[in-house]
């Protein structure tokens, strides 16, 4: 109804999965760059977790068509099989011929190990992709370890690549799948899209259906990521509402009022989105998110942090599950260690004894540990009660993708290149580190210390969930 009065040619907010909208944001090209990086290794199993709607099958679609013509491919769209149905599908998606009445489980293994075979001798590789995996039976997923168990000297004969929500985490940590767990080489779960990327997503949408202009104001594009969280499946529902609205008013664009608006109509309340706990997490203008831990076993916490939340109060654990939802991650295993755990998400935690100030400066979400034994959510960092503060924060930080170490030490370069004068560019990495650290009011040690790759990574382009640019 609305593309004529906008000057469209198309549709430019459907959720089908058209090629031609596809929109990679940062997030998404790193996501990429893991799984495609995962192909190339040795291993057998690659891992692309996500929220719904967060874009998973964008990525795995980017990633297909980058492989080689010579890649063999399967898609296991329904993950509610059998052992038996997984490996008949299999050989249908590659097409094996097989007795169809008569076929065994191990005339099926044989033909796909033959096929295999085949295949890599003729320089093809074989892929296998399933989507919704988090539906997986456990004796199926065996069942494609034991298939993956085909290799070379240097290389498997089979890569699967396994797409679902951040339950198929929970799924993989069970112990009769924890062989398959040891052989997934690359994982990723993907966050929403921040403010910026929203904003871009939209424009790009809109210029590829045919719009000359900007439809969109700024201000109902943040509107738009407040009440979508910067999900994608969420931002096309509400932005085709949110123009109808628009033009039902004659409006020459689309402002708050009409994402608004599209908000009530899908979601029937003036609330807030039902499924968006942590949108007031994000909402806070204060420089730094700090959450309150109980005191209980403060100091030890600080100090073996890989033990936690296996020591931890319950006001600790649930100030974890806090400070994992503000980095958009799913909630955090009792039975594993917290500081492990975030690793499978790319995530490191950093506990030190510093100043506010200095915390401030890195601008991170932080666990604050008191001497006492409340649990106090603490919204506005400027206007902090340290009464009974020990003094030790945690954050988590995201450390940047790179290939190898060289790689990593020419990220380091370039940051430090970005945030220092001219003059400091020929100096040595110990005397650049302390001119970063003495401008940036961090602790001065000459080293890329935690604190300091914490405080370059929450300055790099969209590099985790900072709440505040300034500073």
């Amino acid at each position: 109804m609305y593309q004529n009065y906008f000057g469209l040619q198309a549709e430019p907010f459907s959720i089908a999965p058209d090629p031609n909208y596809l929109y990679l944001s940062e997030r998404h090209q790193e996501a990429l760059a893991h799984l495609t990086q995962g192909l190339q290794g040795s291993g057998g199993f690659i891992l692309l977790t996500g929220e719904v709607g967060t874009g998973k099958t964008t990525v795995s679609r980017a990633l297909l068509e980058q492989l080689p013509e010579s890649t063999e491919t399967a898609f296991i769209l329904n993950p509610m099989l059998n052992e038996d149905e997984l490996l008949a599908s299999l050989c249908d998606e590659f097409g094996i011929r097989y007795q169809k009445r008569s076929a065994t489980r191990k005339t099926l293994t044989d033909k796909l190990s033959q096929f295999f075979l085949k295949a890599n001798n003729e320089s093809r590789q074989c892929v296998v992709l399933i989507d919704e995996a988090q539906h997986l039976r456990a004796q199926v997923l065996e069942q494609l370890r034991l298939l993956t168990n085909l290799e070379t000297h240097d290389r498997k004969l089979l890569r699967v690549i396994l797409i679902g929500q951040p339950e198929l985490q929970d799924l993989l940590r069970r112990q009769e799948l924890r062989q398959l767990a040891q052989r997934i080489t690359a994982r990723y779960h993907i966050l929403p899209l921040t403010e910026q990327d929203t904003q871009r997503y939209i424009a790009y949408r809109l210029q590829v259906a045919g719009a000359n202009r900007p439809l969109f104001s700024a201000a109902a594009g943040r509107k738009a990521h407040q009440l979508t969280q910067g999900i994608p499946r969420l931002l096309n529902l509400y932005c085709d509402r949110a123009l109808l609205a628009a033009y039902t008013e004659s409006s020459a664009e689309v402002l708050p009022r009409h994402i608004q608006q599209a908000h009530i109509e899908l979601n029937g309340t003036t609330g807030s989105i039902a499924r968006k706990p942590r949108s007031a997490l994000w909402r806070w203008s204060a420089a730094v998110l700090l959450l309150i831990a109980s005191a209980i076993g403060s100091y030890s916490l600080v100090k073996n942090t890989e033990d936690f939340p296996k020591t931890a109060s319950v006001g600790q654990y649930q100030a974890a599950k806090s400070l994992a939802s503000v980095w958009g991650l799913p909630e955090p295993p009792a039975e594993e260690a917290f500081c492990q755990w975030v690793k499978h998400y790319d995530l490191a935690c950093l506990e030190l004894n510093q100043s506010l100030q200095q915390l401030r400066r890195i601008n991170y979400p932080a666990l604050l540990y008191k001497r006492d034994k409340t649990a106090e959510l603490v919204t506005d960092g400027t206007a902090i009660d340290t009464n009974g503060w020990s003094g030790a924060f945690l954050i988590l930080y995201q450390q940047p993708f790179t290939e190898n170490a060289d790689a990593h030490q020419q990220w380091v370069r370039e940051q430090l290149e970005r945030h220092l004068e001219q003059q400091w560019h020929r100096k040595s990495s110990a005397e650049q580190f302390k001119a970063l650290q003495k401008n940036q009011g961090l602790r001065v040690t000459g080293e890329l210390d935690k604190a300091t790759m914490a405080w370059l990574a929450s300055r790099a382009s969209d590099f985790g969930p900072r709440l505040s640019k300034e500073g």
